[in-house]
C-alpha cells in the first residue's frame, strides 16, 4: 500500500507530459489492472484522465485539471526566474565600436603578416589586444595602435646599421606572441577592468570625486597611459639610442662606456627619445577623451549643433590634455630608466667576438658583457611597464591635483 502511494506521488508531480499515455486502440491495449500493453514489451505508465472518471482505483491515474494545474505552477516559476535575472543592455555604440575594432585589428595584424614586423603568433596576438582595446573605448584603441605602429616604423629606421650591431636585427623587426603580450597584455588588462567595474570611457576626475568608482577609474587610466609611454619609451629608446654616434655609457657605471645595444646602456638620444615616445602616448590618450574633440567644436555650434551634446568643458579637455602628457613623460623617460637599470643587473649581455655583434645569448664565441642572467628581454620589459603603471595608478592621482 505504502508502494502505491509513493508511485502515485512520483507520476503527480512528472516534469513533462512525454510521461504521460493516452490509451489509444492502434497503440496500446488498457488492462483493468492498470497495466497498459504495448507491442513488443509491458511496463506499468501513468494515465491521464478526464475529471469525471473517477471510478478507478488505479494509483497511476491523474486528472486533466492535476496536469493543467502542474503546467501553470511550473510556468509561473520558470517566468519568476527569468524576471528576476538582470537585464543586460548593450549600447549600440559599443557594438558598432567593437565590429570596426575587430575589422581594424584583422586588417593591421594581416599588415603586420605581411610586412615582417609580425610573425605568425605576434600577428595573433596582436588581433586579441588590439580588439579588446578598441572594444573598451576608442582612445584605448588609438593609443595602442600609435604605439604599435611607431614602433614599426622606428624599427626600420637604420635597418643596415642595427644588423651590424645588433644579432638578429632583421629588416622587419619580426615581433613574436611573447613580444607583443609583454607590451601590451597588462594595459590591456586594465583597460578591460575599468569598463567592466566603473563604465564607459570618460576624463579625470582629479580631486574632482570621492567616489570609489571614480578613483578606481582614474588610477586604471593612469596606468594605462603610464604603461604604454613606458613601453614606447624603451622601444623609440632602442631603436633611435643605438643609432647614437656617441658611445653610450651603463647606466649603474655612468664612467663606463660599453658597445651599443648593450642592455643598461644610456645616451642622450636614447633619453630624449624615451620622453618623446612616452608624451606622445599621453597627448594622444588626452586629445582622444570622449568628448574632448566636440569641445573643439563648440565655437561652431552653430553649424555642428550635435557637438555641444557630447562635449565636455574646454577647460576640463585642456587638462586633461596636460595631466595625460606629463604622466606620459614620465612613464617614458622614467620607465625607460627603469629598463635600462634591470637591463644592466639582471639581464645579461653577450658580446659575439667573431661577428662583432651584441648577441643575444651565450655562445662558443660569446663574451659576457654585463648582468647577471635572471630575466629575459621579455622578462626585463613586463616587469618595467607593470612596475611603471602601478607606481602610477598608486601615486599619480594625489600629485596632480595641482595641475
Amino acid at each position: 500500500m505504502r508502494c502505491h502511494r509513493f508511485v502515485a506521488i512520483i507520476a503527480t508531480i512528472a516534469p513533462t507530459t512525454s510521461c504521460f499515455s493516452i490509451a489509444s486502440s492502434s497503440t496500446a491495449t488498457r488492462q483493468p489492472n492498470g497495466y497498459s500493453q504495448s507491442i513488443g514489451h509491458h511496463r506499468r505508465q501513468p494515465s491521464l484522465h478526464d475529471d469525471n472518471d473517477v471510478g478507478s482505483n488505479n494509483p497511476f491515474t491523474i486528472t486533466r485539471t492535476q496536469h493543467h494545474h502542474y503546467l501553470t505552477s511550473t510556468s509561473l516559476q520558470s517566468s519568476s526566474i527569468l524576471s528576476a535575472l538582470p537585464a543586460v543592455r548593450i549600447p549600440a555604440t559599443d557594438i558598432v565600436r567593437t565590429v570596426i575594432g575587430i575589422i581594424l585589428a584583422r586588417r593591421i595584424s594581416n599588415s603586420g603578416l605581411k610586412k615582417k614586423s609580425l610573425n605568425q603568433s605576434g600577428a595573433l596576438s596582436a588581433f586579441i589586444v588590439a580588439s579588446l582595446s578598441l572594444a573598451t573605448s576608442w582612445r584605448n584603441g588609438i593609443t595602442l595602435l600609435a604605439f604599435y605602429w611607431t614602433s614599426s616604423k622606428l624599427t626600420r629606421v637604420g635597418s643596415k646599421i642595427k644588423g651590424k650591431l645588433e644579432e638578429g636585427a632583421t629588416e622587419g623587426g619580426e615581433r613574436g606572441a611573447m613580444q607583443v603580450f609583454a607590451c601590451s597584455l597588462i594595459g590591456v588588462i586594465c583597460a578591460c577592468i575599468r569598463r567592466l567595474l566603473v563604465g564607459s570611457d570618460g576624463p579625470l576626475r582629479l580631486g574632482g570625486s570621492s567616489v570609489t568608482t571614480a578613483i578606481l577609474g582614474d588610477q586604471l587610466t593612469l596606468a594605462y597611459v603610464a604603461f604604454f609611454a613606458c613601453c614606447a619609451g624603451d622601444t623609440w629608446a632602442s631603436e633611435l639610442g643605438v643609432l647614437s654616434k656617441s658611445l653610450p655609457r651603463l647606466i649603474i657605471k655612468p664612467w663606463k662606456k660599453v658597445p651599443p645595444g648593450t642592455n643598461g646602456g644610456i645616451s642622450v638620444v636614447g633619453l630624449g627619445a624615451s620622453a618623446a615616445g612616452g608624451m606622445l602616448m599621453g597627448l594622444l590618450h588626452g586629445v582622444f577623451v570622449p568628448g574632448g574633440i566636440a569641445s573643439l567644436m563648440l565655437p561652431f555650434n552653430n553649424y555642428w549643433p550635435s557637438s555641444a551634446l557630447s562635449a565636455i568643458p574646454p577647460a576640463q579637455f585642456g587638462r586633461e590634455v596636460l595631466v595625460l602628457t606629463f604622466v606620459g613623460f614620465m612613464g617614458g623617460f622614467g620607465g625607460s630608466l627603469l629598463d635600462s637599470l634591470l637591463g644592466a643587473t639582471v639581464q645579461a649581455t653577450y658580446y659575439d667576438d667573431e661577428t662583432k655583434k651584441i648577441a643575444k645569448r651565450s655562445g662558443p664565441t660569446t663574451t659576457k658583457v654585463g648582468g647577471w642572467g635572471f630575466l629575459s628581454n621579455e622578462m626585463v620589459n613586463v616587469v618595467s611597464t607593470a612596475m611603471s603603471a602601478l607606481v602610477t595608478a598608486l601615486v599619480a592621482r594625489p600629485l596632480l591635483n595641482w595641475i
